[in-house]
């Protein structure tokens, strides 16, 4: 099962769609750019760069993306701050599941792509909140890069 990028990236935000489910949040998915202005804490799914790797030969039937996958919203309650900890934690467990491989929607439900793989990449030096110490409203953004790969076609 080849792919290109776009149809990649949009198979990985139906998959985390998929996968991650709170106990009490609905989180939506969205690929950017999106005119999509959700109230509340959403998930946004970012094409940062598509290449093909050129250090291992046999690599080159391959194509790697990095995305950053960010949890962003307002944190206006206890509430809005529980759901956005809520999300950032199933994408964590989603995101460290062992074998975890890029899945294709077909009729019958998911499927997993044969030779991809999901890693994610973690800033320690990242903040929650851009004013950890304030008591108003805060804009919530917690960002993660993941890379996935993927067997080349359609370029």
């Amino acid at each position: 099962m080849r792919l290109n990028s776009f149809d990649a990236l949009n198979a990985f935000a139906k998959q985390l769609e998929r996968n991650i489910a709170g106990k009490e949040f609905k989180t939506k998915v969205i690929v950017t750019p999106s005119s999509v202005n959700e109230a509340g804490v959403v998930i946004k799914v970012s094409l940062l760069k598509t290449f093909i790797p050129a250090d291992v030969p046999a690599a080159k039937s391959s194509r790697t993306m990095r995305i950053r996958v960010s949890v962003c919203g307002k944190a206006e309650s206890m509430t809005g701050l529980k759901q956005a900890v809520e999300a950032i934690e199933a994408i964590d467990s989603y995101l460290l599941s062992d074998g975890l491989r890029l899945e294709k929607t077909e009729d019958w439900g998911p499927v997993k792509i044969p030779n991809s793989r999901i890693i994610q990449f973690i800033s320690e030096e990242d903040s929650f909140f851009d004013s950890p110490d304030s008591t108003s409203v805060q804009d919530v953004q917690d960002d993660r890069i993941v890379i996935i790969t993927f067997p080349r076609g359609g370029d």
